[in-house]
Protein backbone atom coordinates (compact mmCIF):
# COMPACT_ATOMS: atom_id res chain seq x y z
CA UNK A 1 0.00 0.00 0.00
CA UNK A 2 0.96 3.26 -0.93
CA UNK A 3 1.59 6.21 1.40
CA UNK A 4 -0.14 8.85 -0.50
CA UNK A 5 -3.21 7.66 -1.55
CA UNK A 6 -5.22 10.17 -3.99
CA UNK A 7 -8.79 10.06 -3.74
CA UNK A 8 -8.68 8.48 -7.48
CA UNK A 9 -7.14 5.49 -5.48
CA UNK A 10 -9.38 5.54 -2.77
CA UNK A 11 -12.69 5.55 -5.49
CA UNK A 12 -10.46 2.52 -7.59
CA UNK A 13 -10.11 0.46 -4.81
CA UNK A 14 -14.39 0.47 -3.91
CA UNK A 15 -15.43 0.54 -7.08
CA UNK A 16 -13.15 -2.56 -7.51
CA UNK A 17 -14.44 -3.97 -4.45
CA UNK A 18 -10.23 -4.62 -2.71
CA UNK A 19 -11.77 -2.55 -0.08
CA UNK A 20 -13.34 -2.89 3.42
CA UNK A 21 -15.82 -6.06 1.83
CA UNK A 22 -16.70 -7.05 5.16
CA UNK A 23 -20.65 -5.80 5.87
CA UNK A 24 -20.67 -6.70 9.36
CA UNK A 25 -20.81 -3.58 11.52
CA UNK A 26 -17.32 -3.62 13.78
CA UNK A 27 -17.18 -5.57 16.88
CA UNK A 28 -16.62 -2.26 19.18
CA UNK A 29 -20.58 -0.77 17.85
CA UNK A 30 -21.78 -4.17 18.34
CA UNK A 31 -21.00 -4.57 21.75
CA UNK A 32 -21.44 -0.42 22.83
CA UNK A 33 -24.40 0.40 20.77
CA UNK A 34 -26.99 -0.29 23.06
CA UNK A 35 -25.56 2.66 24.95
CA UNK A 36 -26.37 5.28 22.55
CA UNK A 37 -28.63 8.25 24.25
CA UNK A 38 -30.86 9.57 21.20
CA UNK A 39 -31.42 8.82 17.61
CA UNK A 40 -28.75 11.00 15.34
CA UNK A 41 -25.62 9.55 14.74
CA UNK A 42 -22.68 10.62 12.74
CA UNK A 43 -20.59 8.27 10.92
CA UNK A 44 -17.32 10.02 9.72
CA UNK A 45 -15.17 7.72 6.61
CA UNK A 46 -18.46 5.66 6.65
CA UNK A 47 -16.85 3.60 3.56
CA UNK A 48 -19.28 1.06 2.17
CA UNK A 49 -21.40 1.53 5.53
CA UNK A 50 -21.78 -1.03 7.18
CA UNK A 51 -22.30 0.11 10.61
CA UNK A 52 -24.60 2.75 9.37
CA UNK A 53 -26.54 -0.22 8.37
CA UNK A 54 -26.55 -2.13 11.35
CA UNK A 55 -27.70 1.33 13.32
CA UNK A 56 -30.51 2.14 10.43
CA UNK A 57 -32.18 -1.20 11.12
CA UNK A 58 -32.59 -0.34 14.62
CA UNK A 59 -34.18 2.51 13.83
CA UNK A 60 -31.20 5.51 14.25
CA UNK A 61 -30.85 8.06 11.64
CA UNK A 62 -27.58 8.20 10.64
CA UNK A 63 -25.47 10.85 8.51
CA UNK A 64 -22.60 9.38 6.57
CA UNK A 65 -19.90 11.42 6.21
CA UNK A 66 -17.48 10.14 3.25
CA UNK A 67 -14.91 11.32 1.03
CA UNK A 68 -14.86 8.90 -1.72
CA UNK A 69 -18.12 9.25 -4.11
CA UNK A 70 -17.75 5.08 -5.23
CA UNK A 71 -17.68 4.62 -1.82
CA UNK A 72 -21.23 5.95 -1.09
CA UNK A 73 -22.25 4.46 -4.30
CA UNK A 74 -21.40 0.73 -2.77
CA UNK A 75 -23.29 1.90 0.24
CA UNK A 76 -26.26 3.00 -1.24
CA UNK A 77 -26.36 -0.04 -4.01
CA UNK A 78 -25.76 -2.42 -0.86
CA UNK A 79 -28.45 -1.02 1.55
CA UNK A 80 -31.70 -0.51 0.39
CA UNK A 81 -32.73 -0.70 3.68
CA UNK A 82 -30.89 2.42 4.87
CA UNK A 83 -32.52 4.86 2.55
CA UNK A 84 -34.95 5.75 4.67
CA UNK A 85 -32.82 6.50 7.87
CA UNK A 86 -28.90 7.10 6.25
CA UNK A 87 -28.01 10.15 4.24
CA UNK A 88 -24.74 9.88 3.14
CA UNK A 89 -22.60 13.31 3.08
CA UNK A 90 -19.97 13.57 0.41
CA UNK A 91 -17.33 15.47 2.61
CA UNK A 92 -14.07 15.92 4.02
CA UNK A 93 -13.56 15.27 7.81
CA UNK A 94 -10.92 17.69 7.09
CA UNK A 95 -13.72 20.34 6.90
CA UNK A 96 -16.41 18.97 8.88
CA UNK A 97 -19.99 19.86 7.53
CA UNK A 98 -21.83 19.46 10.51
CA UNK A 99 -22.80 21.25 13.47
CA UNK A 100 -21.52 21.23 17.40
CA UNK A 101 -23.46 19.67 19.93
CA UNK A 102 -26.07 17.82 17.17
CA UNK A 103 -24.87 14.18 17.66
CA UNK A 104 -26.06 11.46 19.61
CA UNK A 105 -23.35 9.58 18.39
CA UNK A 106 -20.35 10.11 16.43
CA UNK A 107 -18.46 7.23 15.55
CA UNK A 108 -14.85 6.78 13.96
CA UNK A 109 -13.42 3.77 12.45
CA UNK A 110 -9.97 3.35 11.23
CA UNK A 111 -9.54 6.99 9.96
CA UNK A 112 -7.29 9.68 11.77
CA UNK A 113 -6.44 12.65 11.44
CA UNK A 114 -5.79 14.69 14.20
CA UNK A 115 -6.40 17.97 12.82
CA UNK A 116 -10.34 17.20 12.93
CA UNK A 117 -10.13 15.70 16.47
CA UNK A 118 -11.70 18.50 17.68
CA UNK A 119 -14.05 19.05 15.79
CA UNK A 120 -15.34 15.24 15.99
CA UNK A 121 -15.21 15.25 19.75
CA UNK A 122 -17.54 18.49 19.41
CA UNK A 123 -20.36 17.32 17.07
CA UNK A 124 -21.38 15.13 20.16
CA UNK A 125 -24.06 16.29 22.95
CA UNK A 126 -23.39 16.74 26.28
CA UNK A 127 -24.43 12.84 27.27
CA UNK A 128 -23.80 11.57 24.01
CA UNK A 129 -21.38 9.08 22.97
CA UNK A 130 -17.88 8.86 21.01
CA UNK A 131 -17.19 5.33 19.55
CA UNK A 132 -13.65 5.42 18.09
CA UNK A 133 -11.00 2.58 16.79
CA UNK A 134 -8.36 2.87 14.44
CA UNK A 135 -4.76 1.26 13.85
CA UNK A 136 -1.59 2.36 16.09
CA UNK A 137 1.85 2.70 14.77
CA UNK A 138 2.88 -1.17 15.70
CA UNK A 139 0.54 -2.13 12.99
CA UNK A 140 3.36 -1.61 10.67
CA UNK A 141 5.74 -3.75 12.54
CA UNK A 142 3.27 -6.55 12.58
CA UNK A 143 1.80 -5.89 8.75
CA UNK A 144 5.05 -6.22 6.17
CA UNK A 145 2.52 -6.31 3.25
CA UNK A 146 0.42 -3.50 4.08
CA UNK A 147 3.10 -0.26 5.13
CA UNK A 148 0.72 2.64 6.21
CA UNK A 149 1.48 6.34 6.82
CA UNK A 150 3.13 6.99 10.21
CA UNK A 151 0.90 10.34 9.84
CA UNK A 152 -2.08 8.14 10.34
CA UNK A 153 -1.24 5.87 12.90
CA UNK A 154 -1.34 6.27 16.88
CA UNK A 155 0.91 6.15 19.56
CA UNK A 156 0.81 3.94 21.99
CA UNK A 157 -1.70 6.08 24.89
CA UNK A 158 -2.56 8.43 21.88
CA UNK A 159 -6.59 8.16 21.25
CA UNK A 160 -7.47 8.70 25.09
CA UNK A 161 -5.14 11.87 25.60
CA UNK A 162 -7.73 13.31 22.54
CA UNK A 163 -11.07 13.08 24.47
CA UNK A 164 -10.54 14.18 27.93
CA UNK A 165 -14.02 16.08 28.17
CA UNK A 166 -15.54 12.71 27.51
CA UNK A 167 -16.04 10.07 30.47
CA UNK A 168 -13.91 6.86 29.31
CA UNK A 169 -16.32 3.96 29.46
CA UNK A 170 -14.00 1.85 27.43
CA UNK A 171 -10.52 1.86 26.59
CA UNK A 172 -8.45 -1.10 24.78
CA UNK A 173 -4.87 -1.20 22.74
CA UNK A 174 -4.18 -4.56 21.64
CA UNK A 175 -3.41 -6.58 18.83
CA UNK A 176 -6.28 -8.87 17.58
CA UNK A 177 -6.13 -11.71 15.15
CA UNK A 178 -8.82 -12.04 12.84
CA UNK A 179 -8.99 -14.44 9.72
CA UNK A 180 -4.98 -14.84 9.76
CA UNK A 181 -4.92 -10.85 9.72
CA UNK A 182 -3.51 -9.04 13.08
CA UNK A 183 -4.08 -5.57 13.98
CA UNK A 184 -2.74 -2.96 16.30
CA UNK A 185 -5.96 -0.94 17.31
CA UNK A 186 -6.81 1.43 19.67
CA UNK A 187 -10.55 1.32 20.76
CA UNK A 188 -12.37 4.22 22.73
CA UNK A 189 -15.61 4.59 24.07
CA UNK A 190 -16.58 7.49 26.00
CA UNK A 191 -19.57 10.01 27.49
CA UNK A 192 -19.42 13.69 26.54
CA UNK A 193 -19.65 15.29 30.18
Amino acid sequence: MQYNMTMEDWDKRYRDGSYDKSREPHELLKRFWQIIPGKTVIDIASGRGRDAAFLAEKDFIVFGLEKSIEAIHVARAAEESMARNVLFVRGDAAAIPFKADKADCVMVFYFLLRSAVRDISGMVKRGGILIYETFLKRQNEIDLHKKRSPEYLLEDGELVTFFRDFELLFYEEAISTNAGWKKATAKFVGRKR
